[in-house]
Order: C-alpha cells, then sequence, then structure tokens
C-alpha cells in the first residue's frame, strides 16, 4: 500500500503526535508498505530525506512556528500546488492527514478538494480537538473526511457533538514501542546517571510534556515545594523548553513564567530544566522513580501515559480528556483533580514512601502496555481503518 502522511512537524520537533508519527510511519514501512510524509521544515535538517525507511518532504508551508492566518491566505495557491505536487508525485493509495482539521482552513480545504478530484480515498487522524472561532470554521468541514481516527473516546466524542458522522469516526489508541521504552537493568540506570550527575542520590519525578500552563507545570512546581519539604533530596525535572509547535508563540512566555515560579518558591534546587531531544526521552523515563503527566486542560489522550507504563514506571495523571480511558486509579496508576497541587503532591510524596506500591503499578502498566498498546497493535488498527475505506465502492 502506498501511504501518504501529512502533519505540521517531525522530529527534531518533538511533540505527542511527532512521536505518534515516528513510531508508526517506520513501522509500516517494515511492514511492505510504502510511506511518503510531507511536514514542517526544521533547523538542522534536510528538505528531502529518507528516514528509516520513510520518504520525507520539508517544506515552510507547513511550518505552524513561522506562518500566521495573514501568511495563509497570501500564499493559498502555493499551498494547494504544495499538497498536489506532493501527491501526484507519490500516487498515494491512501492519503493520511493528522491534525488537519484545524491550525488553517486553507490547508485543509485544498488537501479535501484535491484528493476528491483525484479519487484518492482521505483519512484524517484527530489528536485534538479545540473550542474557539476557528474551531468553528474548520467543522464546516467535517463532511469532506473520508474516515476520521480519534486517538480516544473523548475525542470521538467531542467529534460527534461538533457535526462529524459518528459512522465515520473510529477509535484507534496510540501505541508505544516497548523494546525503546522499558524497565532499565541496574547497568544501564548506572550509565545513565553518569551522564547527568545532577541526578544522583536523587528521587527523581519526571514531567514528560513541553513546559507550559496547558501541560500543568505550574501545578508540577507548587507540588513539589510540598514534597521537597519531607523529601529534600527530591527532583522534578521539567523538559520540552524548545523545538516544539508553537502555534501562536505563546511558550517564550510561558517558559519565563515558570523559571519565575521556580525562583518565588526557592525550587532551584529540586527542579531541574532541559530540553531533552527526542532519542533522550527513554533514558529519563528509566532514570525516574514517579512519572507525572497533571495536564490542566481534557488532555486528549496523553502518550507518554504508554511511555511511562512501558518503561514500568507509577504515574499520576489528571482527570482529563481520554487519560481515565487508560489508568485505573491504584492498579496502573493514579488519577487527580485538574489543577490540585496538594493532591498531586499527597500521591507523589506516598509513591515516594511507598517505593514497593510504586514497583507493582509500574510492573502492572508494563503489562497492560504490552498487551493494548503496542506499536504493532496501533498499526493492525490503523491498517484496518485503510482497508475498510479502499473496500468501500467509489463515489460515482
Amino acid at each position: 500500500m502506498r501511504i501518504a502522511m501529512l502533519h505540521w512537524a517531525f522530529p527534531p520537533i518533538i511533540g505527542g503526535v511527532e512521536s505518534h508519527l515516528a513510531l508508526l510511519c517506520p513501522y509500516l514501512v517494515r511492514q511492505g508498505h510504502q510511506v511518503s510524509l510531507l511536514t514542517a521544515t526544521a533547523q538542522g535538517v534536510p528538505e528531502r530525506e529518507t528516514w528509516r525507511g520513510v520518504s520525507i518532504l520539508r517544506s515552510p508551508l507547513l511550518d505552524l512556528n513561522s506562518l500566521t492566518p495573514e501568511s495563509i491566505e497570501s500564499r493559498a495557491e502555493d499551498i494547494k500546488r504544495l499538497l498536489e505536487n506532493f501527491l501526484l508525485d507519490f500516487k498515494p493509495d491512501i492519503v493520511h492527514a493528522h491534525n488537519f482539521h484545524y491550525f488553517s482552513y486553507i490547508h485543509a480545504a485544498a488537501l479535501q478538494e484535491i484528493c476528491r478530484r483525484h479519487g484518492w480515498p482521505l483519512v484524517l487522524t484527530a489528536h485534538n480537538v479545540w473550542q474557539d472561532d476557528l474551531w468553528v470554521q474548520m467543522n464546516t468541514l467535517a463532511e469532506g473526511w473520508d474516515q476520521v481516527i480519534a486517538v480516544s473516546n473523548y475525542i470521538r466524542q467531542e467529534l460527534m457533538v461538533d457535526g462529524y458522522p459518528a459512522e465515520r469516526v473510529t477509535v484507534v489508541y496510540h501505541g508505544t514501542d516497548t523494546t525503546t521504552f522499558k524497565a532499565p537493568s541496574g547497568a544501564e540506570l548506572h550509565s545513565i546517571l553518569a551522564a547527568y550527575p545532577e541526578w544522583q542520590g536523587r528521587r527523581i519525578i519526571f514531567h514528560p510534556a513541553r513546559m507550559s500552563r496547558a501541560k500543568g507545570c505550574d501545578v508540577s512546581i507548587k507540588a513539589m515545594d510540598l514534597v521537597r519539604r519531607e523529601f529534600p533530596d527530591a527532583l522534578l525535572i521539567l523538559a520540552g523548553t524548545t523545538n516544539t509547535v508553537d502555534w501562536g508563540q505563546k511558550q517564550p512566555a510561558e517558559v519565563t513564567e515558570m523559571y519565575r515560579l521556580i525562583a518565588d518558591l526557592e525550587l532551584e534546587k529540586n527542579v531541574f530544566v532541559r530540553f531533552f531531544p527526542w532519542h533522550e526521552m527513554p533514558s529519563v523515563y528509566k532514570a525516574a522513580e514517579v512519572c507525572i503527566y497533571p495536564s490542566a486542560f481534557q488532555e486528549p489522550f496523553g502518550l507518554v501515559m504508554l511511555e511511562a507504563m512501558a518503561t514500568a514506571k507509577p504515574l499520576i495523571v489528571s482527570r482529563a480528556g481520554g487519560m481515565p480511558e487508560i489508568i485505573v486509579p491504584g492498579h496502573n496508576g493514579f488519577l487527580v483533580t485538574m489543577g490540585d497541587y496538594k493532591e498531586l503532591a499527597r500521591y507523589i510524596t506516598f509513591l515516594l514512601r511507598r517505593p514497593e506500591v510504586g514497583k507493582v503499578i509500574g510492573q502492572n502498566g508494563r503489562k497492560i502496555t504490552e498487551e493494548k498498546f503496542t506499536t504493532s497493535v496501533m498499526a493492525r488498527n490503523t491498517l484496518e481503518v485503510y482497508r475498510e475505506l479502499l473496500s468501500l465502492p467509489k463515489a460515482s
């Protein structure tokens, strides 16, 4: 099968969708499919390359960090030409766009029109939903996607309410690489700590997310102020300060705000902040004793849940969006009230007091991931969506 993928970013840009594609696309290639990806430019990588068998074309016309609504409108014809030439060159059996149901009406409408005209079946994966004026406009295109993959039942529900035909929306949960993300051996952990001497002798709590209010980083920092009173050697690791998709350029101000909060609470010795490239993230999970993800919005899924579970780490997440579909409280993690830093601190300190409980919870998470949330399960379910769509009779 010839599969054309489109998304706004790809590693070295990091994020949940980017990690998803970096797993799914090479896996499909290994299964004998041909995959070509159109994505945004990124510093230090060529316009065209082949990565793990995936043909990649990068264009500034998909770079959300530099595009504005005004520049998108002024370059509408260039955008349409880019999309059509990419697809004509590749000649796909199926076209699969990720999060094209937001950010740009012009991109989405052009893609739908091109695929209709050439008879290419068009799949959308909705990794997120939004609620604003642009979202209302984008929902007028809801009927133009031949099939929609929602990453959780929460996302499916929201799409249905906003006009997406229920019979076209299928839930396919994310998967993760259970070979890369796994519990570390003693020797591996020793090697990781040697590479990060600041972490040695510390009780590490990892919050794997871009540094922002939406991801609850301020909640983590405030919780840490309480945790360190009982565990002065505790260390909160925050990641994702750069190299993320930042539509509207809001992140720099939020990163500054987080640093200010750390300083105000005098937590400089208890918070470690650094950008970790995608390939380094497994090592940070392995070094952690507890993982947290206290999102302050309705998190669509939360891929980091699977990465933490695969690494056999206990995790604490907000009772938000799709995350309660994965976490069974007290079995493979804990759920806390969105924005409640005191409740988050209570569960962190419990796990630091009772590491044997955390070990059991981590083992439960690893087992669940191996059974339900591998890359192969995700790819199989995605291919099933393709095959069902391709088997439908073409409209006359």
